[in-house]
């Protein structure tokens, strides 16, 4: 039976949990007597490393979130939303705010960066790792990454209307053409790695290598998403939340 969105979302950390508890962990609290029901309801042994500078691209995410522009809008996505078969919501939420600032407000161009967070990193995810932890059985998408391939040229001299365009091109490679940013929060994608780990017997630290391994081009490592978004509002961003 597939995991549904809800279901994903409010069973990460519990799952995350079952995943890290080590069974050193658990023989310890047997050795103090300690009753199985206080060990079960004790405190979930959630960790997330903290990442240094030095342990990610600190230097690469300033420059994007230093970007000088009068106009520049950051989402933060939360849940891996499709609005239709194919189409990421996040995608095609920037691409819209694109188009009406260059062609119908007359703007120009406008900076996007979406920061994902919770269990929309898995877009972040190339076809190998959607396969080998079948991602889209578990939350109800699509077998592989389709929603990161492009479906047009990326022709930036395409007409704004051409259905076959990449104005009209809802993926996150014709957002990247466009100049667009994506930045993944390391912290959820500790969780959704333990989760995964937790739902088929294997180790979280090697699901979460594998899952840093197998990132798409474009997807940039943050140490904490809510704290990027933060950051990027004090950097002038204006936020559109897509939850």
């Amino acid at each position: 039976m597939p995991v549904t969105r809800k279901i994903f979302l409010g069973s990460t950390v519990a799952a995350a949990s079952a995943a890290v508890l080590s069974s050193r962990q658990a023989a310890a609290a047997a050795d103090m007597g300690a009753p199985a029901a206080s060990t079960a309801s004790a405190r979930a042994p959630v960790h997330f490393h903290i990442l240094k500078q030095n342990e990610y691209d600190h230097a690469g995410m300033i420059k994007k979130l230093h970007v000088v522009s009068q106009h520049k809008q950051v989402f933060e996505s939360v849940a891996p939303l499709v609005v239709a078969p194919g189409i990421a919501s996040v995608y095609i939420h920037m691409q819209n705010a694109m188009n009406a600032y260059q062609f119908s407000f007359g703007l120009g161009s406008l900076p996007t960066l979406a920061v994902l967070i919770g269990p929309s990193i898995v877009f972040a995810l190339n076809d190998a790792a959607w396969q080998k932890y079948n991602i889209g059985a578990a939350l109800n998408l699509d077998p592989v990454n389709t929603y990161y391939r492009a479906s047009s040229k990326l022709d930036l001299n395409a007409n704004p209307d051409d259905p076959s365009g990449v104005y009209q091109d809802w993926s996150a490679q014709a957002v990247l053409k466009r100049g667009g940013s994506f930045m993944v929060c390391h912290n959820a994608t500790t969780a959704v790695a333990m989760l995964f780990a937790g739902k088929m017997g294997l180790n979280p630290q090697d699901v979460l290598t594998d899952f840093k391994a197998n990132m798409l081009p474009g997807f940039m490592l943050v140490p904490a998403g809510v704290a990027t978004v933060q950051l990027a509002q004090e950097n002038g961003w204006k936020l559109y939340t897509i939850i």
